[in-house]
């Protein structure tokens, strides 16, 4: 190899080295963000699915800044431990409330707390998820958060762990787990609902004892001009098999 190739070989080591160097020395994420889904009207928390709702998040001071996601956990908070400190525009589309979104929400270098309010498609009220012998039965009215809120379809989730909702879930054979509603039904507060799971039909998934099972009630809204509509749940709970 002469001199002169090996001045060249030698000069694109040093300028990638130098690149690369350049690069790693980029600060990494400075922020931490927490909160949580508050319904606007009670307060509480605002249960989704971990696999279906999260906010979506754009960070301001790029000429065409993305989308990223930030998963909402099934309690309803939500926490990012890896984050810029900067300004974001954040929405909440395509879950179990209406669309919100705010803009211009500043993130200052260090921990966060940002909590957002929304409205519900549907509330369920009172619920009740108890195991007598070998069935499981869960009862709860329903109300809605708008007017023009209907009701599409309601079901009593089960799974193995405390993710359960509806893209992690038993498929159930007995039936009397879900109803759907065709045409959309007015949602009537007066009214009680009444699931059941009869774990002996279903012995497969119900198949160990001394074991922890995961419970939640689920309504499917039909409201139109809000973009994918996903469960609204009821709070989590814990039945030793």
């Amino acid at each position: 190899m002469n001199t002169m190739k090996k001045a060249i070989i030698l000069m694109f080591c040093l300028l990638l080295s130098a690149t690369s160097c350049k690069i790693d020395n980029y600060d990494g994420p400075d922020a931490q963000i927490k909160g949580e889904i508050l319904d606007e009207k009670t307060g509480e928390l605002v249960g989704m699915d971990v696999q279906e709702c999260s906010l979506t998040v754009q960070e301001q001071g790029f000429e065409n800044p993305e989308d990223q996601s930030w998963l909402i956990k099934n309690t309803g908070e939500y926490e990012n431990k890896m984050i810029f400190s900067g300004t974001y525009d954040i929405r909440i589309e395509n879950a179990n409330c209406y669309p919100v979104e705010e803009k211009n929400v500043v993130l200052k270098k260090g921990k966060n707390e940002k909590n957002f309010k929304v409205t519900p498609f549907i509330r369920i009220v009172n619920p009740s998820i108890t195991k007598s012998g070998d069935i499981v039965t869960a009862t709860f009215s329903l109300e809605g958060g708008k007017d023009e809120v209907k009701l599409s379809q309601i079901q009593l989730f089960a799974f193995s762990d405390m993710w359960v909702g509806h893209s992690i879930r038993y498929s159930l054979s007995s039936g009397s787990d879900s109803r759907s509603f065709s045409p959309a039904a007015t949602i009537d507060h007066s009214v009680t609902y009444t699931l059941t799971i009869d774990t002996k039909k279903d012995k497969a998934s119900f198949s160990y004892t001394n074991k922890n099972y995961y419970f939640r009630i689920g309504a499917l809204a039909s409201v139109s001009g809000v973009g994918t509509v996903r469960f609204n749940y009821s709070p989590l709970v814990v039945i030793r098999f």
